[in-house]
């Protein structure tokens, strides 16, 4: 993707009708969706999160977090903040493209705005061991491949749910960043 297709992908996110949620009693949250290019193949990072964390501990993510108000001006500034702390990326190395349609987590109750952002590669990517076990990146070509999106049944306390997932190299991306993924590629899919 060269400089032209990241400018066309900001346009796209910039003039399509996004989906804005507020609803009452939910924590406003953001995450960054770093997409970069490694021998010139775009690909996006992802997180697994720590074990020890309050939330979604283990779980495939973006970077990304809790909106400070006091701290944060705005939801991109909770994403580029979070993703220093998580991943060591310095804000002012990130491009923000613009953001994708607001998620909910509905056992957490988090509202979630995800920012696209390019970031440079290579980088001196960081680990924050209290909140990141890994940092690891997957190819959009790998994601949109046919047999990419995979449907499961999982148990949750009983009760069997579908489950939509992406599996790649031992990591099942799921829930949130399942959707926000699925977002961001059908994005895409209007630029090809």
């Amino acid at each position: 993707m060269d400089e032209s297709r990241l400018s066309a992908l900001a346009d796209a996110l910039r003039a399509r009708e996004r989906i804005v949620l507020a609803p009452p009693g939910m924590t406003a949250a953001a995450v960054l969706v770093p997409l970069l290019f490694i021998g010139g193949e775009p690909s996006l990072l992802f997180t697994r999160r720590a074990s020890g964390l309050p939330h979604h501990q283990g779980q495939v993510a973006f970077p990304g977090g809790r909106h400070e108000p006091d701290e944060d001006g705005d939801l991109a500034t909770t994403a580029l903040r979070e993703a220093h702390e998580e991943i060591g990326l310095v804000p002012a190395d990130v491009r923000l493209l613009g953001p994708l349609d607001d998620i909910e987590t509905v056992a957490t109750r988090f509202v979630i705005t995800p920012f696209v952002g390019a970031v440079p590669w290579p980088y001196d990517y960081r680990a924050s061991p209290q909140e990141v076990d890994a940092i690891f990146t997957v190819p959009l070509r790998t994601l949109r491949s046919p047999d990419a999106l995979r449907r499961e049944t999982w148990d949750f306390d009983g009760r069997s749910v579908p489950i939509d997932t992406y599996p790649v190299d031992g990591h099942v991306i799921w829930g949130a960043t399942q959707r926000i993924t699925k977002n961001l590629l059908a994005v895409l899919e209007t630029l090809a």
